[in-house]
């Protein structure tokens, strides 16, 4: 099973820093460039200038300055770090508790398990970040299964009776609140229930698995690990997915750049596998999607035609469609779309997908929906959410979904606390 131990983490001086809102950001895969720009604006210390720097010597660099001037001060004591967001979904006002450790890199693959694919050239960029930083930023979200909810129990208990280090709204109206947890009393309860447990990476592939790899690489030099904090180790956020607060999002598809497609002779091609319901307008393409069955919502550049398609009968078993997916796996409308619909139908497979040449990612359906209209996009996919049901099953058969198949809701900050490697050389 899995491994999580708590550690020394830097955070921002109160002393250098007097808003942790200038310099904390949203993970580094969720910064457009205009927020990019932004937060480049906002302080000379943000942590965008570590975790989207092109130039990964210079955020080394920065890095070590920083921490060198006591704008990042690590703290005495080992420690968990309580994180508790609240946010507002669907009328409702959430919140989920969970903590920040780190996890061990050592124990093998039943230990922590993952759903989504990763891509080559982003998983190169972690790396090489990972290389001249030494340092872990940003937090991998994580899930465990706890039905008796005792770890998530002793947290709401140590909050009541604590104050928070950090604690601030950002750009989304996210509460965020981070604590420190250093006696052993607590640390020992949490680890002696965590340890018994798998994790499920919810955000964050491409940071685990750069991660291992740098593992790997280190042992291959013959470093060795100076400290709890170092290379055989890595930064994670962990909630328990029996609790209310943890959301799912889908993630539409924007489809661009088809040379020589004609709307009529794919929707030819689409009618023997699936029933298409044309429907007037996206209110009532949104209607359609909430029906029982209905797979995903088509929206198409000529005059805005919306369609709600649902698998036929019988697809499901057919062994000629999605050859390639079997189990649950089938069950998953990215996977229907992607391999049911992409690929075969508009020739864009996984290298397509990773040159990023036909398809963009959408967490607002009414701005993927505005993009179609005004001619970006030639086709739009809206999507249902990922259930935490399949992404658990997925997880524990080994399977993977394609990328941007979950949109964790609420994202995790970066910044609030970082890990820095000590490496015996």
């Amino acid at each position: 099973m899995a491994e999580v131990v708590p550690f020394r983490g830097y955070r921002y001086s109160a002393d250098k820093i007097h808003e942790i809102g200038d310099v904390v950001t949203q993970p580094y895969d969720k910064i457009s460039p205009e927020m990019y720009r932004e937060y480049l604006e906002r302080h000379p210390q943000n942590m965008v200038h570590i975790i989207k720097n092109r130039d990964h010597q210079n955020a080394g660099s920065n890095l070590r300055q920083w921490m060198q001037n006591g704008i990042l001060k690590q703290d005495d004591s080992p420690s968990f770090y309580p994180y508790e967001q609240r946010f507002e979904f669907e009328g409702q006002t959430l919140s989920r508790m969970g903590l920040i450790g780190l996890v061990s890199l050592k124990a093998g693959s039943a230990s922590v398990k993952g759903h989504e694919r990763v891509l080559d050239e982003q998983l190169e960029d972690r790396l090489n970040l990972i290389r001249s930083t030494e340092s872990n930023e940003g937090l991998i979200f994580m899930l465990y299964s706890d039905p008796s909810r005792g770890v998530e129990q002793l947290l709401s208990e140590f909050k009541q009776n604590n104050t928070p280090v950090t604690e601030l709204v950002d750009d989304y109206q996210v509460s965020h609140r981070l604590w420190q947890l250093s006696e052993p009393g607590p640390q020992q309860q949490i680890m002696e229930t965590l340890n018994a447990l798998p994790f499920y990476i919810a955000d964050g592939h491409h940071r685990f698995r750069s991660a291992q790899l740098y593992f790997q690489e280190c042992q291959e030099k013959g470093w060795e690990a100076a400290a709890e904090e170092s290379f055989d180790k890595r930064m994670i956020a962990l909630f328990d997915m029996e609790g209310p607060g943890v959301r799912v999002l889908p993630t539409h598809r924007g489809i661009r750049n088809l040379k020589d497609f004609d709307f009529g002779t794919f929707l030819s091609r689409l009618e023997p596998h699936f029933e298409l319901q044309k429907v007037a307008g996206l209110p009532q393409l949104k209607l359609e999607l909430e029906k029982a069955g209905t797979r995903m919502g088509l929206v198409a550049r000529k005059d805005l035609t919306c369609y709600g398609l649902c698998l036929r009968e019988g697809m499901r078993s057919d062994s000629t469609f999605m050859p390639t997916i079997t189990g649950p796996a089938r069950e998953l409308d990215v996977n229907v779309l992607h391999e049911g619909i992409l690929s075969p139908f508009l020739g864009i497979g996984p290298r397509e997908l990773a040159a990023e040449t036909h398809v963009d990612y959408f967490r607002e359906r009414d701005l993927l929906v505005t993009g179609v209209e005004e001619g970006q996009y030639q086709l739009a996919f809206l999507l249902n959410p990922t259930s935490l049901k399949q992404v658990y099953e997925i997880s524990e058969r080994g399977e993977t979904m394609p990328q941007k198949s979950t949109d964790f809701y609420p994202k995790l900050l970066t910044g609030l606390v970082l890990m820095k490697m000590e490496i015996h050389r």
